[in-house]
């Protein structure tokens, strides 16, 4: 049994007037807290890391999902206030930064999760390993997560059904420790979803969908490598770019916060010499 959330949650009197209205409003308001931002990302320099340090080997494979992990997790080291989510309507903090991922379960052919556990402290070649260690497990069907799980598809629907909401109704209203392995994805303020793979089509847009339990209040998506012409020094020139997308709860976070955590994170993937150099002190800078 693990408790992910701070004790206490955050006082009322320090929550930004706006965010108290999108938290407060009735639900006959139809209120959507949803804000999405995207942008995109340099990707020559990304990319070329990538190359030269797979190219050099005595490590893990590192991969575009592990540098977004890492990216991700800086991002809610420098920004904590985003580190956070509602239960009931008051907010509270995590105790620690962990990163939620999405990856495709072979064996099942099945999307599933994972949890990288205080992202924040691992480099980003601890995270590949770590990722491609479960992933490894899930194939072989020896992990704990997938044990678990099979044990709940067992369940018939009426009580898988009613386990479900049991479970919702407490996770939204009350501070409740976790349980298991499974349960323990609450532990995340951040999933991130990597779609750059290998086939994957130009990503125009998108809206991330909301996960079941209320943790998941920050959606970091990262799509495929295009080419495109900017101008540099009056002179046209071909670059790679990747599409970055995020969702926020506005009940918890404002578009500002959104900006100035998203603008990070893509500097970060922009510049990855910075990856493994420890965040820097929080910024608690004034909000819009």
């Amino acid at each position: 049994m693990k408790w992910p959330l701070a004790d206490r949650p955050q006082p009322f009197r320090e929550i930004p007037f706006y965010n108290r209205y999108y938290l407060q409003a009735p639900r006959s308001s139809h209120v959507d807290p949803v804000i999405v931002m995207g942008t995109e990302i340099d990707a020559d320099a990304l990319l070329a890391f990538l190359q030269e340090r797979n190219r050099g080997g005595g490590g893990p494979i590192l991969t575009t999902a592990h540098v977004l992990i890492r990216a991700a997790a800086l991002g809610l080291a420098q920004f904590p206030d985003m580190n956070t989510r509602v239960v009931g309507r008051r907010i509270y903090s995590f105790r620690n930064i962990s990163v939620r991922m999405g990856f495709f379960h072979r064996k099942n052919k099945e999307i599933n999760l994972m949890l990288i556990a205080s992202a924040n402290q691992k480099s980003v070649e601890q995270i590949a390993a770590e990722v491609w260690q479960r992933l490894l497990d899930s194939t072989r069907g020896t992990s704990g997560w997938d044990r678990e799980i099979g044990r709940m598809r067992r369940l018939p629907p009426f009580m898988f059904r009613a386990l479900v909401r049991l479970y919702g109704f407490f996770d939204r209203h009350f501070h409740v420790p976790s349980f298991g392995r499974v349960d323990e994805l609450r532990s995340g303020a951040v999933m991130v979803n990597d779609l750059s793979y290998a086939g994957a089509p130009p990503m125009r847009g998108y809206k991330p969908s909301r996960f079941a339990d209320g943790s998941d209040s920050l959606n970091l998506t990262l799509g495929p490598p295009e080419n495109k012409v900017v101008m540099r020094d009056d002179q046209p020139v071909q670059i790679r770019v990747m599409p970055l997308f995020l969702r926020a709860d506005h009940r918890l976070v404002d578009a500002y916060q959104i900006g100035r955590f998203l603008a990070f994170v893509r500097e970060v993937m922009q510049t990855p010499e910075r990856l493994n150099v420890t965040a820097a002190a929080p910024d608690s800078g004034a909000r819009a």
